[in-house]
């Protein structure tokens, strides 16, 4: 992949808000600010669900999800007895997002939530009661991300999920929304160039994540330095007391974008394919907000943008659909 190393200007302009900067002390006093719930976080000790997949899933395509039985959501979907009808009466709609991946999921210094995963879900929310605002954030970590779901905290997560078929067994996932790759950031006076040189370096990455389980394969000889929340891991690189990290592509070039001090090294070890999670309880759920996302704005304008900001997308093919 063909790589540009222009910031990101949306990120741009949340450093000139003084969110972030490139020296270790004020990233982490600007990014611990990020870590606010509204909420408390759900637990990495629930008792997942567990099933066998009722339909054929590779690790090469995982991706294949319900069809939505309408093109477009229409009030009749809601009926009571529904899930969505559940959530239209509670009065807002529970999500669970990043709240400090720039361009993705992010919170800005005057409070707000913002970013493209936060803008699909605006779209799911305008669907079910004619108004993007009726929504209620809770930041998860990586790890938080499918327990938050299977047990009920949140109704959805938009947070730069990966599908695949292992969480297919503990939750529902939409159409793929956007793709892209792992790769590795390093300092820019490091001497890695490649995944070969991670054996025998630290490299962060945060827990739950697909990108340990890649580097455990790919670079088996690489001592982990797993972590809860993403922008530790641009704080520990920062400190010296990681050599490199390794996450997706969108993440990376927003850390990059906050500390120039960096570099990506053009590594794409796998392709990541994101999804929303939905708990499995919910078959209809899914099907409604996969209708939201064949009428939202994806993969049009925002997408583009995205791509305009340097941050890369992988093609994202036609939704498959299974009964």
């Amino acid at each position: 992949m063909h790589r540009r190393i222009a910031l990101v200007t949306v990120a741009l302009a949340c450093l000139s808000a003084g969110c972030a900067s490139s020296r270790s002390t004020a990233t982490r006093t600007s990014l611990n600010a990020l870590h606010y719930v509204d909420d408390p976080p759900p637990t990495t000790t629930t008792t997942l669900p567990n099933r066998e997949p009722s339909w054929p899933c590779k690790d090469t395509d995982p991706t294949p999800s319900l069809a939505p039985k309408l093109a477009v959501p229409l009030q009749g979907q809601m009926g009571p007895g529904t899930f969505m009808y559940a959530i239209k009466k509670r009065g807002y709609l529970k999500v669970g997002v990043d709240q400090n991946t720039l361009v993705f999921g992010y919170r800005r210094p005057d409070g707000a939530v913002v970013g493209f995963d936060v803008n699909l879900l605006r779209d799911v929310a305008q669907a079910i009661f004619g108004a993007p605002d009726k929504i209620r954030f809770l930041s998860v970590t990586s790890a938080q991300r499918i327990p938050a779901v299977a047990n009920g905290t949140v109704d959805i997560v938009a947070s730069l999920l990966s599908i695949t078929c292992k969480r297919w067994q503990q939750v529902d996932f939409t159409n793929e929304y956007f793709g892209t790759y792992q790769d590795v950031m390093v300092r820019s006076d490091s001497s890695i160039n490649s995944v070969a040189d991670l054996n025998g370096k630290t490299v962060c990455a945060t827990k739950g994540s697909t990108s340990i389980v890649n580097i455990q394969r790919k670079a088996p000889g690489a001592k982990l330095y797993p972590v809860d929340f993403r922008t530790d891991c641009l704080v520990a690189l920062e400190e010296g007391v990681v050599d490199a990290i390794s996450s997706d592509d969108t993440i990376l070039y927003g850390f990059h974008a906050q500390d120039p001090n960096t570099k990506l090294l053009d590594a794409e070890l796998e392709q990541e394919r994101y999804g929303m999670a939905i708990s499995m309880k919910h078959p209809e759920f899914v099907r409604f907000v996969n209708a939201v996302l064949q009428q939202s704005k994806w993969p049009g304008y925002e997408r583009a943008a995205l791509v305009q900001h340097n941050i890369p997308v992988a093609p994202l093919p036609a939704p498959e659909y299974r009964s």
